[in-house]
């Protein structure tokens, strides 16, 4: 009977190789996967109780950032390029759910903003285009448009 830890014949030590190379291959592929999106992180803060209030990282030349409830939960997560908004930013409540969802470009407010109350139910839209409101909609909680503005 074999102790913990021994092998027996050929098989136990190619078992133990190929672990073994599983395990640096898993690593260089983790250590490239980083390396390729290139993500540093840039600041980080923290509330009274240690648990993380916010991080910003960067991501080649944009940086990203995520703030978090004093829960834990994701707060706010969104992006600047060049110093100005970009991309998709979204706002949760406390409870994680998703509250708001609007997107930027260089700086710009563009395409839909989606507005959900606590029961994640749409409940608003904004639609943008070159960074000005072109129609506002209110829903009632069937998804049915109660109120509409185009400007």
């Amino acid at each position: 009977m074999l102790t913990p830890g021994e092998h027996s014949g050929t098989f136990g030590r190619i078992s133990s190789k190929a672990n073994a190379m599983r395990l640096v291959l898993i690593s260089l592929i983790l250590l490239l996967a980083q390396a390729a999106h290139g993500q540093e992180i840039l600041a980080q803060e923290h509330w009274p109780d240690g648990t993380l209030k916010a991080t910003r990282y960067s991501e080649g030349v944009r940086v990203h950032f995520i703030t978090y409830h004093e829960n834990g939960r994701v707060k706010e997560m969104g992006c600047f390029l060049n110093g100005k908004r970009d991309g998709v930013w979204r706002q949760y409540n406390d409870t994680g759910v998703l509250m708001t969802q609007a997107s930027f470009s260089h700086g710009q407010r563009q395409g839909v903003w989606l507005f959900r109350n606590h029961a994640n139910m749409i409940v608003g839209r904004l639609s943008y285009s070159d960074g000005l409101i072109q129609r506002g909609e209110s829903l009632d909680e069937q998804g049915a448009v109660v109120a509409m503005r185009t400007y």
